[in-house]
This record gives structure tokens, C-alpha cells and sequence, in this order.
């Protein structure tokens, strides 16, 4: 047999050739972002977001979830001066 090529969409370590890619629980997500574990666990029944099964466990891709996080920038000080002044 010829010599397996790895999957282009994990990213591997040039020096061991190992999986760099963090892989987490439901409940290791559920508390990072202060979410109950059901809400994950709906997420992947809805394939709501990217899993991944490691002998029959579940894990999601740490860029998986930094993917569907959004971040919204705070209300600076102008904003509210702005708001109030209406």
C-alpha cells in the first residue's frame, strides 16, 4: 500500500506530523461559554456546528467554535452621550 496523504482540513505539526487542532467536550464548551451542555449537544443534532466523533465520543474544533463566535465591540462613552441626548 502507498503512503497515506493526511486530510488538507486538519492541521498537522511539521516536526511529529501529530494533530494541532484542540479538540473539546460538550461539557468543556458548555462552561467555557457559560451555556448548559444541551445547548451544545442541540447544536450537533442540528448540525448547528462542526463535530467530530473520536472512538464514539463527541468533540468540537476549537477553531469550530471560535468560528460561531461573534464578538461585539463595548458602547464607548460617545455612544451613550449620543443615546441620552435624544
Amino acid at each position: 500500500m502507498g503512503k497515506k496523504t493526511p486530510n488538507k482540513d486538519h492541521k498537522f505539526c511539521p516536526c511529529c506530523g501529530g494533530l494541532t487542532e484542540r479538540y473539546l467536550t460538550v461539557n468543556e464548551v458548555a462552561e467555557l461559554t457559560s451555556t448548559s451542555p444541551e445547548t451544545w449537544r442541540k447544536y450537533i443534532r442540528e448540525r448547528s456546528i462542526e463535530y467530530v466523533k473520536i472512538r464514539g465520543n463527541t468533540r468540537i474544533p476549537y477553531s469550530s467554535l471560535k468560528s460561531i463566535i461573534e464578538v461585539v465591540p463595548a458602547i464607548n462613552t460617545l455612544t451613550i452621550d449620543r443615546i441620552e441626548s435624544i
